[in-house]
């Protein structure tokens, strides 16, 4: 592509958004089918068999990124069994095998710049990992899912929290999402010390919940615990609720609604939640974090699901109508068509002029639940 009509790009994308151009006919099935292409071509992209870290306005594409990497193989086996596209399972064990070839001899996985071992880059490759086995039964994908989970094990704190190889040296309750990646190894293998860790952690993650169950310790780095990104608030929402389910924990579930009540109570008209909430669940920000949206549009899905409670399922579609809204079809661009941005508008504070592989990722998962949920 000629920097010419990168720049145009550029110019076109933050002029639509500063004067809030939108599109209005866009289906499930259409966004789905697009939201996937994308991530084909952010896999296609790079230099490996690993997916883009995503598409950024100023700098293109950009190297594998091996965290969600991880996690986007269980989005292609999913949409492969939904779209009877078995190329789209061929894709995510390339992916797999990629990460097995750069993972650790100790089990872990590195950070996007091939630097550092990271714990929550590990947990969520680890569910690449058990999905491949389930989806295959080769042995190696389930002796890479057990190297993973045991260095994850092996460098866990005494009161269940990361600290070594965690962000910023501290503990995170957003790495509740780790401990649900033990979860889903405990059900590969049935080994009782993959569940007691995540238990561990879980229920540290629930010491830092307040009354209202906004949870503290939530967002990357401890400047920003007093307000983060709804993307961090889902990680840690739907990591305590799905380990719950798992381990059969009413605590956890009923912690994880009590949060997800929370914001209920602030989705607004348009469906759009703000970027990043404190305290008191009040908005921070002139922004929405597009990934932040799509992942708690899967968390109300889920309480749905659980409770029956209509107000969830309304919640959800509502979330999900906002993002088809800003699904990224206004120009004609392979490079950003059909793809979610990290914020609305584009220079929002949360991964701002770029396209993040994990934005779409999660806006696939949601629209594919709420189809389920729908038909």
């Amino acid at each position: 592509m000629s920097k010419l009509h990168e720049i145009s790009t550029f110019l076109q994308i933050v002029l639509y958004d500063f004067f809030k151009k939108s599109h209005s006919e866009n289906s499930i099935d259409s966004a789905l089918h697009d939201a996937v292409d994308w991530l084909c071509r952010a896999q296609d992209s790079s230099s490996d068999d690993g997916v883009s870290e995503g598409y950024h306005l100023k700098h293109g594409w950009l190297p594998s990124y091996p965290e969600t990497t991880g996690y986007i193989i269980e989005t292609l086996c999913d949409y492969s069994e939904l779209s009877n596209n078995t190329s789209l399972k061929d894709r995510a064990l390339r992916m797999t095998d990629w990460l097995v070839m750069i993972q650790s001899e100790d089990g872990s996985i590195p950070d996007s710049y091939f630097k550092k071992k990271m714990v929550f880059d590990t947990g969520q490759v680890l569910f690449g990992f058990v999905r491949a086995f389930e989806e295959t039964g080769k042995p190696r994908y389930r002796e890479a899912a057990l190297l993973a989970g045991k260095w994850l094990i092996d460098v866990q704190e005494p009161n269940g929290t990361w600290r070594k190889f965690a962000v910023g040296g501290i503990p995170h309750a957003y790495y509740a999402r780790v401990a649900w990646s033990l979860a889903r190894l405990h059900h590969l293998t049935g080994d009782d010390y993959y569940k007691e860790s995540c238990r561990k952690n879980v229920e540290w993650v629930l010491s830092q919940q307040l009354k209202n169950g906004w949870f503290d310790h939530a967002s990357f780095a401890r400047a920003k615990h007093v307000r983060p990104y709804t993307h961090t608030i889902a990680y840690t929402i739907r990591g305590v609720l799905e380990s719950g389910m798992y381990l059969r924990r009413d605590d956890f579930i009923d912690a994880a609604r009590k949060a997800m009540d929370g914001l209920l109570g602030v989705v607004p008209d348009s469906g759009g939640l703000y970027g990043s909430y404190d305290k008191k669940w009040q908005r921070e920000g002139r922004f929405s974090c597009l990934t932040g949206n799509a992942q708690l549009a899967i968390i109300f899905f889920k309480l749905y699901q659980l409770t029956d409670n209509q107000q969830y399922l309304a919640a959800g579609r509502k979330i999900n109508s906002y993002l088809l809204s800003k699904q990224e079809k206004r120009i004609n661009n392979k490079n950003v068509f059909g793809a979610l941005a990290g914020s609305c508008p584009i220079w929002g504070e949360y991964i701002h002029f770029m396209y993040p592989n994990w934005a779409t990722k999660f806006f696939i998962d949601s629209l594919m639940l709420e189809k389920k949920l729908t038909a």
